[in-house]
């Protein structure tokens, strides 16, 4: 049994067109009828019933069409475990704490099905990788660094917080206010030195290095804390206020050693994320 005639019958089939498969399957119509008249000598029954508008199937061309496409699909099968599979591509990116987790899965997602063979393993920031997805205040001066979004820091507060009345606050308005601090926090000279510098006294009630709990405890109002502004987008039980006399940001981007490029389609991929972000915004 020709396997090509089998094509011809499943498009046949799906179409219920003659001349309809035979512009599928880029052949004169000829062809799909000899094909279809050769299966119906082998097979000795009528397959379709010929009318003006096409064909329609006969209970012989039902029980046929699923034989037929698994066979199809096991020959696909076959021919594919011998085609020359992609090069291996290991890569291993370490990402620092408190980032967008709907951002950085979605560049995870973007590089995974844009890189053929890509094996990609993601690390904790502080550990020894091919890139690492940081602040720009991290860099090395060894590193290259790839924007990817900019973050802008903000006060998130509980929905019924006092300050959460205001369009923006200012920073003697905090004052002795309850605070939920972050062990990691990469504008924390700057911060530090806006409070200082007013003379703006800071109550800490917990220091947390995981973020989602310190966001907890800001939605149960326990206190404010300062985040960037992507960590509350999907936080619909957490407002967020900006600070107006202070303006304090951060861009975040991919950083890799000047003497270990990262391949080009990779980085390819990644200003492509980085357009994009920043047409949607």
């Amino acid at each position: 049994m020709d396997f090509r005639a089998l094509r011809y019958f499943i498009s046949v089939y799906e179409e219920l067109s003659l001349s309809a498969a035979a512009r599928r399957c880029y052949v004169a119509q000829p062809s799909i009828s000899a094909a279809i008249q050769q299966l119906e000598t082998e097979l000795g029954r009528q397959l379709f019933i010929r009318h003006s508008k096409g064909v329609s199937p006969t209970q012989a061309a039902n029980a046929l069409f699923p034989h037929a496409q698994k066979v199809l699909n096991d020959i696909h099968k076959m021919q594919k475990l011998f085609q020359e599979q992609p090069e291996c591509l290991p890569l291993k990116i370490a990402v620092m704490p408190f980032l967008s987790g709907e951002r950085i899965s979605w560049l995870i997602k973007k590089l995974l099905t844009t890189i053929e063979g890509l094996d990609l393993t993601i690390a904790d920031w502080n550990e020894a990788a091919d890139a690492r997805i940081i602040s720009s205040t991290m860099a090395l001066a060894d590193e290259s660094f790839h924007k990817l979004w900019e973050d802008k820091y903000v006060l998130a507060l509980p929905k019924d917080h006092p300050l959460a009345s205001y369009e923006s606050v200012r920073l003697r308005q905090i004052d002795n206010v309850p605070f939920i601090s972050r062990t990691f926090c990469d504008a924390f000279d700057s911060w530090h030195f806006a409070i200082q510098d007013q003379g703006i006294r800071i109550n800490t009630k917990a220091t947390f290095s995981n973020e989602e709990y310190a966001l907890d405890l800001v939605a149960s109002g326990m206190g404010i804390s300062l985040v960037p502004s992507h960590s509350t987008v999907r936080r619909p039980d957490i407002v967020t206020r900006n600070i107006s006399d202070i303006k304090l940001k951060r861009i975040v981007g991919l950083a890799c050693k000047v003497d270990h490029p990262l391949p080009l389609q990779l980085l390819t991929t990644v200003d492509g994320f980085r357009d994009h972000l920043e047409r949607s915004e």
